[in-house]
């Protein structure tokens, strides 16, 4: 009797597994997000001109298989809906992308440090001088080696990392919330996690939020404007809620003085064990990464404003507020972060049941081809300030 109680008891252990996880088979569209980190892997072994096989593939190969395929604006039925939201498999995607990111993170640093990025494999692991830098920057193979991974990195750090990280920032739990932050210290931008979610989203659209882009405003503008008024709101939020919670700002409860530590730390570690010269390019590579992220900011809410009412109020936040791309392709790589009208609606919402709205704003392609056009500020407004004047010209 035990062993039949025991063999029941694992059936249906394995029948519960299986309905969570394999069942509902939309979960595995997400899969190819894990291409990305998985290529920047592989081309950091590969080493050389193999470094450039993630920046090819995510803003040459995803775009044109972007356009080829097309979008779908269909949503979940209530049923689909129900099972999508009940499904713990979903959630398990987002959990499992935190080591994989901690690994290709460390993976970089030990490869810099054991040889560099000229070919396969590992040579001997030292700390590399400035010295033996300089010196091998005079390789081209070197040096595009270097270039191709310090982008790869940033490129699945500051894609799919963040947008993994802006999913678990808003979840309930805490443990949940603890892994997006944790995937953020990889990008030195743990800040975003309190800047994101109670100031972002409170004044999207309006002049108050450092990351609604002004319509006629360049991206690099807007990055240069952005980043320090969100660090420095990120502050201001943590001042008030200290202020409201009477508490000082060395008290161990200041979240923002936390995050500055334990980013410290991590530079630390890094200078510490991989030298000067991973520290720097370590850095850059998170450079990179948030200013991706700023990119995808950019493009999300550009020239999208709130009007004001008679009361000197803003309207409250409606779906024609941020653009919006049902292009099936970005929806899977990002977790339907495109569908981002329903997200500032209901920010909650989880990623799989993120609905696409009628009517709500939509860009002309999916994010990869948009953030390539934000990079020429002239051809950027000649194809959206007419689609800005259209969405104001309708509400």
């Amino acid at each position: 009797m035990p062993i039949l109680y025991h063999f029941f008891t694992h059936q249906v252990l394995i029948a519960i597994v299986f309905n969570q996880l394999f069942l509902p088979m939309s979960i595995w569209k997400y899969l190819p997000s894990y291409s990305i980190p998985l290529a920047a892997a592989a081309g950091m072994w590969m080493g050389g001109y193999w470094t450039l096989l993630t920046p090819v593939y995510v803003f040459f190969m995803i775009p044109l298989v972007e356009w080829l395929v097309g979008s779908n604006p269909s949503n979940h039925d209530p049923e689909q809906e129900e099972r999508a939201k009940a499904s713990f498999g979903y959630t398990l995607l987002l959990w499992s992308y935190v080591p994989i990111q901690y690994a290709l993170t460390g993976f970089f640093l030990l490869k810099l440090s054991a040889g560099g990025f000229t070919g396969p494999g590992f040579g001997s692991f030292e700390a590399l001088s400035v010295a033996e830098f300089t010196k091998a920057m005079s390789s081209p193979l070197w040096l595009v080696g270097v270039i191709g991974a310090t982008l790869s990195l940033s490129i699945s750090n500051g894609g799919i990392g963040f947008t993994v990280a802006h999913e678990l920032i808003h979840r309930s739990s805490k443990f949940e919330q603890w892994l997006g932050r944790a995937l953020l210290l990889t990008t030195l931008y743990m800040h975003f996690a309190i800047e994101h979610v109670y100031g972002h989203h409170k004044h999207v659209g309006t002049d108050e939020d450092a990351a609604t882009a002004r319509k006629g405003e360049s991206f690099y503008r807007f990055l240069v404007r952005s980043v320090p008024d969100q660090y420095r709101s990120a502050w201001e939020i943590e001042r008030k809620r200290l202020k409201k919670k009477k508490k000082g700002f060395w008290s161990f409860s200041n979240e923002m003085l936390g995050f500055q530590v334990t980013q410290l730390a991590l530079l630390g570690l890094i200078f510490g064990f991989m030298g000067p010269v991973a520290l720097v390019l370590y850095v850059t590579s998170c450079v990179l990464a948030f200013s991706l992220l700023e990119a995808v900011n950019y493009l999300e809410h550009y020239g999208l404003e709130r009007e004001k009412d008679e009361r000197d109020r803003y309207e409250k936040v409606d779906h024609h507020h941020s653009w919006n791309s049902d292009h099936v392709v970005s929806r899977m790589f990002l977790f339907e972060l495109s569908r981002h009208s329903d997200h500032h609606m209901v920010a909650s919402r989880h990623y799989q049941v993120l609905r696409s709205l009628d009517d709500s704003p939509q860009l002309p392609t999916g994010y990869p081809g948009m953030i390539l056009l934000a990079m020429i500020p002239p051809l950027w407004f000649r194809v959206m300030n007419p689609l800005v004047d259209r969405i104001h010209s309708s509400h």
